[in-house]
């Protein structure tokens, strides 16, 4: 097969992290099966090499290929007799292996199951729930407030009836949200850490200049779009409609911060388009007025320090979820740990915490592995 360039650096370079980014089709699981072939050849063997992608079908097809390739190169039959026992396998796989193989470092048993997410999941649910039974029975201030304010917006007295009961779709609402947002912190090694930093770390001034940074920079990308379609009605209007429309919106479109934004489109009228105007022309005026009464919706704050108000009045709602957060995680991995089940991201957590707790377990692995390749890296 005849290589570019590029796919020969990626096959031949050593001595450093090699990430080959290429479309689909391109041939990079080619050039990781070249790649490996000529490690072999230079007197690696191949059950020195770790070879990961993502899921089964990816990895058998990554080892038949490897297979093939061995048996077509004159001079590796031995590696043919030592590919069955490599590590051509998925990360889950990988990871589980390590478990097992450390599992008094990490004190699980070596024949810690896999269950299903649905069964976690239906703990998960049912844990929540005993939270919020357990908060509503002993309530605390700031709990009540964010169940006042997510049920009725307003200081009024919720019976345990009506919390339970009556506007029950309302606290499922709030429970999901929460269970989405612990599904995705959940992916974190470091989640514990996370949600006891979070608080810190959203609303530091930082963090809320940056929030309004970029929540004005949507506002002003549709500068640029505006700018784009009065450019385009060059084409089916007369310059002097072109100006019309342009000196209506030269306040917004050279607007530089938050307060120009507001009050550049306070008194906008954009002039009508000339009759018998061409359809295609009408139709870019109109867009044209559609983004203008999107950015409209957006300017809804009068100032800059409107904004950081409104970021720090959900501050005291936001702590009462990241406690509620805490607690569902302690007590799901309370659940796992004395159950004995988890699911794969807890396998590849355990397997991280066992490489970035114990020297030796690293010292090991490194030693066992002259080289690390991922095919499917982006996934």
């Amino acid at each position: 097969m005849a290589w570019t360039p590029e796919q020969l650096q990626a096959i031949n370079e050593e001595g450093k992290n090699i990430i080959v980014s290429a479309g689909a089709g391109s041939g990079k699981t080619a050039v990781l099966t070249e790649r490996t072939i000529r490690k072999l050849k230079t007197g690696v063997h191949i059950n020195e090499l770790l070879v990961l992608t993502f899921t089964n079908a990816a990895a058998a097809e990554m080892k038949d290929r490897i297979r093939r390739a061995i048996n077509k190169t004159p001079g590796l039959e031995e590696e043919a007799n030592l590919i069955d026992g490599a590590y051509i396998t998925t990360f889950d796989s990988f990871s589980l292996s390590v478990v097992k193989k450390y599992h008094t470092k990490l004190n699980v048993s070596n024949n810690i199951k896999i269950t299903d997410d649905v069964i976690i999941n239906i703990e998960k649910n049912k844990i929540l729930d005993e939270i919020f039974e357990e908060n509503y029975l002993s309530p605390k201030e700031k709990f009540t407030n964010l169940i006042k304010e997510e049920l009725y917006r307003a200081n009024t007295e919720i019976t345990r009836e009506q919390f339970l009961e009556q506007d029950e779709d309302v606290v499922k609402e709030l429970k999901d949200y929460i269970l989405n947002s612990y599904k995705k912190i959940e992916l974190k090694y470091d989640r514990s850490e996370y949600l006891s930093t979070y608080l810190e770390n959203y609303y530091s001034k930082e963090n809320i200049q940056k929030l309004i940074s970029e929540y004005i920079s949507v506002i002003s990308s549709y500068q640029k779009d505006i700018t784009n379609l009065i450019t385009d009605l060059n084409s089916y209007f007369d310059g002097t409609y072109v100006t019309k429309v342009s000196d209506a919106l030269e306040k917004f479109l050279s607007a530089k911060t938050y307060a120009e934004l507001k009050n550049s489109l306070l008194d906008v009228k954009l002039p009508a388009v000339p009759r018998n105007s061409d359809e295609e022309g009408k139709n870019i005026k109109t867009t044209i007025s559609s983004l203008i009464s999107d950015v409209k919706d957006l300017l809804i704050y009068e100032s800059e320090e409107e904004m950081q108000e409104e970021i720090l009045s959900t501050k005291e709602n936001a702590s009462v979820i990241i406690s509620i957060l805490k607690e569902l995680d302690k007590r799901i991995e309370n659940y796992k740990r004395e159950n004995e089940i988890y699911n794969f991201t807890d396998i590849a957590h355990l397997a991280i915490k066992a490489v970035k707790e114990n020297p030796d377990i690293r010292e090991e692995l490194s030693a066992s592995f002259n080289e690390i390749l991922v095919d499917e890296y982006q996934d």
